[in-house]
């Protein structure tokens, strides 16, 4: 499994999903199964409980795999507690993190039209990811999982061919 993670508005359903289809894998989508699965969470930004959400995510890479599917799933980061962080990190193959400025997130979030784009839902959105990520990114380091940052800035194609380049750097270790 490659997980894609990166701040809200910086592209990872829409780069999960065109890194699974060159390798003809199964986009996964921890905000859509949010919405799917946990709808009364998502229209007010608050957080799903973590360990219901990673038995749910858990569940969908599982079925995906036993489909033979390769997974590319993305998502924000877990807490070092939740049972998402412990198992999911065991599971990951590599790790992609999408680079980019809140103040871009903020401008590709104003076009995206959905429900639950607010304001206050987005800076919260943000925010647990600044607060998450370091450490959630030091759990994975001392697992061994290779992380690797792409700059998220620049056109869908420019950024899907800068991860293509990093996906390949780590299938061939």
């Amino acid at each position: 499994m490659i997980m894609i993670y990166g701040p809200a508005g910086s592209g990872k359903s829409t780069q999960g999903s065109i890194l699974a289809e060159k390798i003809s894998g199964k986009a996964l989508s921890v905000g859509q199964i949010c919405r799917d699965k946990f709808a009364e969470y998502t229209k007010t930004a608050a957080m799903v409980p973590e360990d219901e959400l990673a038995l749910a995510v858990l569940q969908e890479v599982k079925d995906a795999e036993d489909a033979g599917y390769s997974v590319v799933l993305d998502g924000q980061p877990w807490t070092r507690e939740s049972k998402g962080s412990e198992i999911l990190s065991n599971a990951t193959n590599g790790v992609i993190i999408i680079d980019v400025p809140r103040e871009e997130s903020i401008k590709r979030l104003s076009s995206r039209g959905r429900d639950d784009d607010m304001l206050s839902n987005w800076n919260k959105k943000l925010d647990m990811f600044e607060s998450r990520m370091p450490g959630y990114e030091t759990l994975l380091a001392e697992k061994n999982v290779p992380i690797y940052h792409v700059d998220g800035v620049g056109g869908i194609e420019e950024v899907a061919e800068r991860i293509w380049t990093l996906y390949n750097k780590f299938v061939q270790k």
